[in-house]
């Protein structure tokens, strides 16, 4: 019906519509063509020549058909839309009869030279543009030709003499450029005289050069790019370089796996012409909310000289990481960090985090929540020493929770307190937990008998003494609060049981024979103690409201508590005997708030001062029944800078000689309060400047992969690409610890600092490092630069001194398609990559 409407309207209108048309026009089709006024620019239509659905078009000036021909033109401005199909060009004809469209643009008539297109043909195919100066194109085939043309197909851009689409899914491209870059003239590109595209797949030439800033650079037989988003298996491309200790290297030389989009795998090695080399995996898997984790593997295995040279040595070290989480239900999960690491691994890296980290702890927990109140846990904890080779085991630790409930409201939980009697405060918890440890340390025997030369010698050999204790231990608590007044009387009651089981073996020495034999200690205890108190506590506030120079209010809050304490150990040997302790307590806070700006709005909340002191009295001592005076400290300013710490004060007298604590009050024999006997302040701060927009287009954008593992974007040199969108950023810490003890007493002074900054909007430095005062020495500098080029990145890392002593230097097309297209160069005095 819409066919025949259009016929019949062409015939109406063609007589009255004739004059308007040009004359060449006219000569050519005089009396079987309509024209559409500029009231009628838009229609459709559908042909039963193999054109499934409508075809829509529009156009600016005019729409001519010939009902001979079956011919239609569209001028000034021509659209058309077809299925995922949309095309904008000044010119537009369409051959209903064959199905075929073209479309060029025409001469621009203010250009004097006639050099310049107005209009050219622009055409989008789903994901993909196309730009050109002619373009053919049919419905039904799908096949389409542009001369001189510009593409773009997932952010890759690609010109040539001529380019056709032959399938739905393939182009050939004569005379091809293929490049990431969006610039006009791009910085680099990949020529060839013969180019297959698969969108979504991979870019196939014959020959392929390479070329930056328009010089040809690298030229090879063939070359396949991937040419999709997301993650792909392939190569990872390595770094080259020469050491002198370990020759001509091949370093991050590997492959990746995409297997699937919930789970992958990363291979990586590094290879040295003078014997050595280490290799790594990493396996990492997620599936949604439910999962997620990943195994790593690390070996290393190096020489440094020749293998006939006296300082000829070899190195090996392994390292192995397991990391997972997972969500059974809203009540139950797991979590597992576990690393087993060779002792040696820290010296083997130049990674400042894991060299200077000399523990490595790992856990692993199952925990399940029955309800609010009742919970149960089991956990397995490892401690290495890197530096003595220790090890602390917990395998495993069984834990059963349960938090406070009301025995005696019976139902009452949605009364308030001051609706409920004094009994039904009354509140209790209980706890349970079974330990069983095994622990490794390092001990030194004394007076080993050696025989070296013929002659006897003492001296220490080490070994280790292996602990494995169980125990079972477990509390139960009274509690009740009421209030009286201002003040809250807290009285409680607990009692806490203990069973332990002791099986050590201890390196000893054998006096016959001077060797070392294992002496094993077997033990079993119990005890029971009970615990019963009051705790006083109260809160008094003090408001002073000076508005002036914008400061509304200031607000002085004390919280002094009293608590008195008696424990006694009623199951087990007790060589303590009764105790009891009187511990007092004064908290203050300082706040602000300041003017309000606005009177629709309230003024900030400020807090100027949080500072607690607090004292204890032991009834059961003898003597020296005070404990030291402890003070803790801690303020922000503004969001400016962060001020934490604390002192301790001895109110008695020290014997000069013996260093020993006499029971005599400094007050009462020197006239002053007490003194000092350690000091800690920190202060630290954190700064940035407001994020800007880095305005080097799209070549600068990294994309992001359409099935991302969450949090884990795959890279073997684990470096993160620079935020060129932060101007500045600064932070800083001073920590300044000293103990007054003698007759040994320390200080220890360093700073942190880190800043990064933008030179240009292309030019990013960072600077960290670590300063000991007390030693005069910087500790782990690094300085790392990066240059955005566009469409390329470059990145400097270098570590000026110390034992970790390294650089490296990256340039490559930031693309992550092309990530693998770059130069690398590094370096270290030990030889490690």
């Amino acid at each position: 019906m819409r066919v025949l409407a259009v016929l019949i309207l062409a015939v109406i209108c063609s007589a009255a519509e004739a004059r308007q048309l040009k004359p060449d026009t006219l000569a050519a089709v005089p009396d079987t063509t309509r024209r559409d006024s500029l009231h009628a620019k838009k229609d459709s239509v559908s042909s039963g020549n193999g054109i499934d659905t409508l075809v829509n078009y529009s156009s600016r000036d005019s729409i001519i058909y010939n009902l001979t021909t079956k011919m239609m033109s569209l001028y000034a401005n021509g659209e058309i839309s077809y299925r995922d199909m949309r095309l904008r060009s000044e010119r537009i004809n369409i051959n209903w009869t064959s199905s075929v469209m073209t479309a060029n643009g025409v001469s621009d008539t203010t250009d004097t030279s006639a050099a310049k297109v107005r209009g050219a043909p622009v055409m989008k195919d789903g994901n993909e543009e196309y730009h050109g100066s002619e373009l053919s194109y049919n419905f039904v085939s799908k096949r389409g030709k542009i001369v001189v043309a510009n593409t773009t197909i997932d952010q890759g851009y690609y010109h040539g003499e001529a380019i056709k689409k032959v399938e739905k899914d393939e182009l050939f491209i004569e005379d091809g450029r293929y490049t990431t870059c969006d610039a006009p003239e791009p910085h680099y590109y990949f020529f060839s005289p013969r180019m297959k595209v698969i969108p979504g797949d991979q870019i196939i030439a014959e020959p392929i050069y390479l070329y930056i800033a328009d010089v040809p650079i690298l030229a090879l037989p063939f070359g396949v790019f991937p040419n999709a988003r997301g993650r792909r298996s392939g190569i990872i491309a390595p770094a080259y370089g020469e050491d002198a200790n370990r020759g001509k290297y091949l370093a991050h030389l590997g492959y990746y796996f995409a297997i699937s989009d919930y789970m992958d795998l990363g291979l990586t090695s590094n290879l040295y012409s003078k014997g050595g080399y280490s290799a790594d995996g990493s396996y990492r898997y997620s599936l949604r909310d439910n999962f997620r984790g990943s195994v790593g593997v690390e070996y290393q295995r190096l020489h440094t000289g020749e293998a006939n040279d006296p300082t000829y040595s070899e190195q090996e070290s392994y390292r192995v990481a397991v990391l997972h989480d997972q969500t059974f239900d809203p009540a139950t999960s797991a979590s597992v960090n576990f690393t087993f690491t060779s002792n040696n691994s820290y010296q083997l890296t130049n990674d400042f985090n894991s060299a200077l980290n000399q523990n490595i702890i790992s856990t692993a927990s199952v925990s399940h929540t029955f309800d609010e109140n009742n919970s149960v846990s089991l956990s397995v904890a490892r401690t290495q020493d890197l530096q003595n080779g220790n090890l602390f085991n917990t395998l495993p630790s069984f834990t059963l929770n349960h938090s406070s409930t009301y025995p005696f409201r019976w139902g009452k939980k949605d009364e308030s307190e001051e609706d409920l009697s004094w009994y039904e405060k009354i509140s209790f918890d209980y706890g349970l937990q079974a330990v069983n440890t095994v622990n490794r340390t390092q001990v030194s025997v004394d007076s080993v008998r050696t025989v070296t030369g013929g002659r006897d010698t003492i001296g220490t050999a080490q070994d280790y003494a292996r602990q494995r204790d169980q125990s079972v231990s477990q509390h139960i608590d009274f509690n009740f609060a009421p209030k009286v007044g201002y003040v809250t009387i807290a009285p409680f009651l607990n009692y806490s049981d203990t069973r332990t089981f002791n099986n050590d073996d201890n390196p000893v020495l054998n006096r016959v024979d001077s060797s070392i034999m294992i002496s094993n200690l077997r033990s079993a205890g119990r005890t029971g103690t009970i615990q019963s108190g009051v705790t006083l506590s109260s809160r008094l506030y003090g408001i002073v409201q000076p508005d002036m120079l914008g400061v509304a209010a200031l607000r002085h809050t004390v919280t002094p508590s009293v608590s008195l304490t008696y424990s006694k150990q009623i199951v087990g040997d007790d060589p303590t005997g009764k105790q009891m302790f009187l511990t007092l307590g004064i908290g203050n806070l300082l706040e602000m708030k300041t003017t309000a700006t606005d009177s629709a709005k309230e003024g900030n909340k400020i807090q100027l001062m949080n500072f607690h002191v607090g004292l204890t009295y032991n009834f059961s001592l003898d003597s020296v029944r005070f404990s030291e005076i402890q003070t803790s400290y801690n303020t922000k300013i503004s969001n400016f800078l962060d001020l934490n710490g604390s002192a301790n004060f001895n109110l008695y007298k020290l014997d000069p000689t013996s260093y020993r604590t006499l029971n005599t009050f400094l007050l009462a024999d020197q006239g002053r309060l007490a003194r000092l006997t350690s000091f800690n302040i920190s202060l630290s701060t954190s700064l940035s400047g407001q994020r800007q927009s880095t305005g080097s287009g799209s070549g600068s954008d990294t994309v992001q992969p359409r099935h991302q593992i969450p949090g884990m974007s795959y890279n073997p040199y684990q470096q993160e690409d620079p935020d060129f969108g932060i101007p500045w950023n600064l932070s800083f810490a001073f920590n300044y610890n000293e103990t007054k003890v003698p007759p040994f007493p320390t200080r220890a002074v360093n700073m942190n600092g880190h800043l990064e900054f933008n030179l240009t909007q292309a030019w990013k430095f960072s600077l960290q490092s670590s300063y000991d005062v007390t030693a005069r020495e910087f500790i782990a500098p690094q300085i790392d630069i990066s240059r955005d080029l566009h469409c390329w990145l470059l990145n400097f890392t270098w570590a000026p001194i110390g034992a970790y002593r390294h650089y490296e230097l990256e340039i490559r097309v930031k693309a992550p398609s092309l990530r693998d297209l770059k130069l690398t160069k590094s370096g270290s005095d030990r030889g490690i990559y």
